[in-house]
């Protein structure tokens, strides 16, 4: 189960037709009504229009997190190199945790 299964409410509403409705017929119709609204919900999503470069950008979102924490820290240690080294991976930690959340969020990738 990802983090964010409760942003889709179409898996809770058919959790709930299935506790609360007794009469088969009337479940059956309910099941049907919500399979349709769910297909129309999903041609809607993919009718919509995006713009490529955001596409690409958050395509790339994880690797381009990484290579800026490697980046700062290379440059940081360039311009400073008595900089204690506990320090600059402390930053370097504290840094990389927008990328942490953005897994934990994303989930593990294809």
């Amino acid at each position: 189960m990802a983090l964010l299964d409760w942003i889709n409410p179409f898996n809770k509403v058919v959790d709930l037709v299935s506790e609360v409705v007794v009469d088969k017929d009337k479940k059956i119709a309910l099941d049907s009504a919500l399979a349709e609204l769910k297909e129309t919900v999903y041609m809607a999503e993919l009718n919509t229009k995006t713009v490529p470069w955001v596409d690409a950008l958050h395509k790339m979102g994880r690797q381009i997190i990484s290579m800026s924490t490697i980046i700062v820290g290379a440059v940081l240690f360039h311009f400073h190199p008595d900089i204690d080294i506990q320090k600059l991976l402390m930053l370097l930690g504290a840094s990389s945790g927008p990328g942490v959340v953005y897994n934990l969020i994303k989930g593990k990738g294809r």
